[in-house]
This record gives C-alpha cells, structure tokens and sequence, in this order.
C-alpha cells in the first residue's frame, strides 16, 4: 500500500511539474479532476482559479498568432498579472499592442466568469 502511495505521489508530481507538449494532453484531465475533486467543496484557491484561467487564456491563444498567445501567457503568469490585466484593458479600455478586438473581447469574457478575483490577491 505503501508503495502505490509513493507511485501515486511521484505521477501527480511528474505530471505536475513537466510540462512537455506531448505529456499536457494527458496531464491536463488528471491535474484538473484532482483540482475539483480533491480540494475542499465550494473553496476554490488562488492557484486552481489562475490555473482554469491560464488553460482559457491557453485556448484562446490557440486561434491566433504567437504574440497573442504571449501576451495571454504573461496576463495569466499570476494572479496579480491578472488583475492589472483586467483593471488597464478589460475596465479600463486601454489599447493592448498585441490583443485587440475579438481576442480581447474573448480574454475579458474569460476573466468576467470570475468577479471576485480581488480575493485570491491578499
């Protein structure tokens, strides 16, 4: 029993932590069904909010070019990144170099599903 709990521990670890284009597809279903079903009903941490946002943002990404999907990459790095991301261009309507129109448009309705992200920042 031992054993497979060690075996257990070092996959959730590998798929964790190795982030190799092959290995995601495989590690996203597991790392996001741990991520439902382990915590605690109801409470969702800061690192399981930022982690549904960057696989979003991840998405989004996927339908444009490589300075798009950088930029989404760097708004989603944090959860502070986050928030300048949505006050400057989401609240604020600033102009963003590489997102403008639907892909802005896309990233704000993303980050509208989560209206009280000022939370996680303290």
């Amino acid at each position: 029993m031992r054993k497979f709990l060690l075996l257990c521990l070092l996959l959730v670890g590998a798929l964790t932590f190795y982030d190799h284009p092959r290995v995601l597809p495989y590690s996203e279903p597991v790392l996001d069904w741990l991520a439902e079903h382990v915590s605690l009903p109801g409470a969702q941490s800061d690192s399981v909010v930022s982690r549904k946002i960057q696989k979003a943002f991840y998405a989004i990404g996927q339908d444009y070019g490589e300075g798009q999907q950088q930029a989404l990459a760097k708004a989603a790095q944090d959860i502070h990144s986050l928030l300048q991301f949505r006050r400057d261009y989401c609240q604020n309507g600033d102009f963003h170099p590489a997102l403008f129109g639907e892909a802005m448009q896309r990233a704000c309705a993303v980050l509208e599903q989560y209206p009280k992200l000022e939370e996680f920042s303290q």
